[in-house]
């Protein structure tokens, strides 16, 4: 895999890969088939997650420790034969073990009776209509498409995995051929057998989880869903829509396409200065025009298409007056019934949605509804759209397609996280409705879920350091005590191995992979050294083939083991190995196995007698460390724990002044921590934020935040504005007369917020406090954490706990840490957590809410009072 995962897209894949697992022993065991989905929002990567596991379902993987399928054959299902065209494009780009040849477009070509294991093999419902020549015998086809699959399924060496992609659409009622089709090779079709194992993939899996439900040949296994926030979290999406409509009544149709236009002109501008400065290749922004429908009645008929013409016409005119670089040959359209359309001195070809993110030629597009289903374009970075208020819905699903950011990753520049879109024709309630379904505020009207966005912005404003606030106040803040969350299956290993490679690319740790590895060898040296008698005997134990198999099956609580006597060859020994590579990796055992056994060839050579080394010997002790009695895993991971941290903290500064596209290699390493680490809190540059409600109302604001607007405004986002508590949090914080700055800790896990890691069961969790506050204490600048967290909410009691263990461990930092967590007769009562006291009975507390509202009612003390028009 060339990509680096998301933690979220690595947790999927591993319940993935563990589900078809059990799928896989089920069928061959049992007879029984099993059904699944992954769910996941627009934007999240679920090509690359299926792409993942099929690399690692075919070909093993150290990673998710899984050993290759030898009997796996991949039937990928799709409505779209250009949709199939672009995954395997997708495949080839991020899976670099899945050979080209290995990813087939099915088709009436296809000569042979069963398909080939180790193969994905793309179809799509068109293919397989009752008069296709894929599903008839002739004189040139003696095996028909279904017969091919019945072949497969029969035959007992294989295993046919299909996945449905866009599953929502293949699992509609059954009122096309199509959609019949898709049921027909998951069902069968009557006279030959049901598929084994389905997997769907989908944002929506409701249609898809209720067909499988009604078909009584599987078994229904859990979904792997997605949490939308996880994708929101990841920079994979940009994080905010700028929705552009007109302040009052009329026409003003050109007057947007201007600004779009210039506001096009402007991020082609930004997004070059960006890429120089980091040293990228160039990202090419893309305009989409969206044109309306034509007039009821006029679809084909020359007037129609003269209308349609005008104002595509229009359009480019309007684009090329305030564009003056743009290039002749860079509009294209994606208009579904019209072919070359020439108008005015422009010809414009129509291309395939799929081919409009690589083809950097094309600057403008043409479209009309959501361009394709499957179809996304992370350089579409501003939309116009012509079409009517009643078309709101079509805008909706269009602006879900362009929600991917170029760079899979946030940037150091707020503008080049957003896009955005100018609506002449929409009104403030449709605005409203729109910018509420983006956000999830709503349920969508179509039915089907897009990507959500955080932000949905109808008048943004640029924030930018706040120059009535301190500089002390900004450090202070940034350097506060803020730990992410270790990673819920932490590999050290892994971790270390990953650092060695960034570190080393970027020039930061001479030689580092080899320093990784000795610092592990060292390790398993001194355990070699420490248990020579028990290395001797497994090794002797492995000599002679001895090797105890373990088996677990599904639904038993106990193992079963076996004894399987044989001669020793070089295949026992790799058997005995396999064992090591799954607690070490593959990486360590075969560098240290290479170490080794270089090691003994020049002492050889030193002796005079090269050919006395027994390389079968030298592996068989090497292989021992699985066996023996001392715990050999956790030294060694112990070991590239600790110069990983090492090698973090002490180039912390060098990573920080490293380009934004090397930093999420960097996040990512730390991601895979075991223990809490801590991090400096990255305070924002600029922000982009709205100034206004869905109702297009002014948004109160505030003072002294750490970033504003010119006049030293902060826009309270509208959230905050509901929210009684934090409006009186502020007011009071403002009113004790000496507050120097304050901070609104961003609510995602993120560099930007001051991070609290905490165990929860056996789960480690992340909490953010709501606000920091620095007050002038003393003549000293002391900072305080309040966080305004209702006692009825599910979470509180965790983070109440989180928030006491924080405050156990660097409360002295701090002039106040208090929970706000109830309202009383028009108070707000609080718990000081820097009263050892206070923690006590939080931790001494029963988890539940009624004892959580009685702690406050019993230990807290008044905070402040909620005043009328809060």
């Amino acid at each position: 895999m060339r990509f680096t995962l998301k933690d979220y897209q690595t947790t999927a894949v591993d319940t993935i890969l563990t589900t078809l697992g059990y799928a896989r022993e089920d069928w061959h065991n049992r007879q029984r088939r099993t059904a699944f989905a992954l769910s996941s929002t627009t934007g999240s990567g679920k090509t690359v997650m299926a792409a993942t596991a099929i690399e690692a379902l075919l070909h093993g993987s150290d990673e998710f420790n899984i050993e290759p399928d030898s009997s796996a054959v991949v039937l990928w299902v799709s409505k779209d034969p250009a949709l199939n065209a672009q995954t395997k494009s997708r495949f080839i780009e991020c899976a670099d073990r899945l050979p080209s040849g290995d990813l087939v477009l099915l088709d009436k070509t296809y000569a042979e009776d069963s398909l080939r294991t180790g193969t994905v093999y793309f179809i799509n419902p068109d293919k397989l209509r009752d008069r296709a020549d894929f599903v008839k015998h002739s004189d040139t086809r003696h095996v028909t498409f279904w017969e091919i699959i019945a072949n497969t399924i029969k035959d007992e060496s294989k295993t046919l995995y299909m996945v449905l992609d866009e599953a929502h659409e293949g699992m509609k009622s059954p009122t096309s051929a199509e959609h019949t089709i898709v049921q027909r090779i998951i069902n069968g079709n009557g006279v030959n057998p049901a598929v084994p194992i389905v997997l769907g993939i989908s944002a929506t899996v409701k249609r898809f989880d209720e067909a499988m439900t009604r078909a009584g040949a599987f078994t229904k296994e859990k979904n792997v869903v997605i949490d939308p926030k996880d994708v929101q979290d990841s920079g994979l999406l940009k994080s905010a829509l700028t929705l552009d409509i007109p302040d009052e009544d009329g026409e003003f149709s050109t007057t947007m396409v201007r600004d779009a236009t210039l506001d096009f002109v402007e991020v082609c501008e930004t997004w070059d200065a960006y890429c120089d400065e980091q040293g990228i290749d160039p990202v090419v922004p893309l305009l989409v025009a969206q044109i309306p429908n034509k007039t009821a009645g006029e679809r084909d008929t020359e007037k129609g298409h003269k209308e349609e013409d005008e104002i595509i016409h229009l359009v480019l005119e309007t684009v090329r007056k305030h564009w003056p670089d743009m290039p002749a040959d860079c509009v294209a359209h994606v208009l579904g019934d019209r072919s070359t359309i020439e108008v005015g001195s422009y010809e414009i070809p129509k291309v395939a949605p799929q081919d409009v993110e690589h083809d950097h030629r094309i600057r403008v597009l043409l479209a009309k509804d959501a361009v394709s289903t499957g179809w996304d374009c992370p350089r579409a970075e501003v939309l116009v759209s012509l079409r009517p208020a009643r078309d709101d819905t079509y805008v909706t699903q269009l602006l879900g397609r362009m929600v991917r950011t170029p760079l899979a990753q946030e940037t150091s520049v707020e503008r080049l996280n957003a896009a955005s879109c100018y609506l002449p024709y929409f009104d403030k309630e449709t605005a409203k409705i729109v910018a509420e379904e983006i956000m999830g505020m709503r349920e969508p009207r179509s039915g089907e879920r897009g990507a959500a966005v955080n932000k949905v912005m109808l008048k943004p404003v640029t924030l930018h350091r706040n120059y009535d606030v301190p500089d002390e106040v900004f450090q202070l803040i940034r350097d506060l005590p803020s730990f992410r969350k270790p990673t819920t299956a932490p590999r050290p290993i892994k971790r270390i191995l990953k650092a060695a490679q960034a570190l080393a690319q970027d020039e930061l740790v001479a030689d580092a992979d080899h320093l990784a590895h000795e610092a592990m060898f060292a390790v398993l040296d001194s355990i070699t050294e420490a248990n020579v008698d028990d290395i001797d005997a497994q090794a002797k134990l492995i000599m002679t083939a001895n090797i105890r198999r373990i088996l677990v099956e599904r639904g038993k609580d106990e193992a079963t083991d076996s004894t399987d006597t044989r001669d020793a060859d070089a295949a026992t020994v790799d058997d005995a190995l396999r064992h090591l590579r799954r607690i070490l990796t593959a990486s360590v055992v075969n560098r240290y196995l290479g170490r080794n056994m270089q090691a003994a060839i020049n002492e050889g050579f030193e002796a005079g007698d090269p050919t006395a080394v027994d390389i079968t010997a030298i592996r068989a002790r090497v292989a021992a460390l699985a066996f023996i009695d001392a715990d050999v895993q956790k030294p060694v991971e112990d070991a590239a724990d600790s110069l990983t941290r090492l090698w973090l903290t002490t180039k912390a500064n060098d990573i920080a002044g490293l380009p934004d596209s090397r930093k999420p290699t960097y996040e990512a390493i730390q991601d895979m921590a075991r223990e809490p680490e801590r991090d400096v809190v990255e305070i924002k540059t600029d922000e982009r934020v709205d100034s206004v409600d869905t109702d297009m109302k002014p948004l109160p604001t505030e003072k002294k935040h750490l970033l504003s607007t010119a006049d030293g405004d902060y826009p309270l986002e509208v959230k905050m504005t509901k929210n009684r508590w934090e409006r009186a949090t502020i007011k009071h914080e403002q009113g004790l007369g000496t507050l120097e700055g304050w901070y609104r800790n961003p609510s995602a896990a993120g560099k930007h917020s001051l991070r609290i890691a905490h165990k929860s069961g056996d789960a480690w969790k992340s909490v953010q406090p709501d606000f920091v506050f620095v007050h002038l204490v003393d003549d000293a600048l002391r900072p305080s954490i309040i966080d305004p967290h209702g006692a009825h909410l599910g979470d509180s009691t965790p983070k109440l706990k989180a928030l006491a263990e924080y405050a156990d461990e660097h409360g002295s930092l701090f002039d106040r840490i208090i929970a706000v967590g109830i309202e009383k007769d028009g108070v707000l009562q609080g718990l000081d957590l820097k009263s050892s006291k206070i923690r006590r009975a939080v931790y001494e507390s029963p988890a539940d809410s009624d004892s959580i509202k009685r702690l406050y009612e019993e230990q807290g003390t008044r905070y402040t009072t909620l005043h009328e028009g809060i």
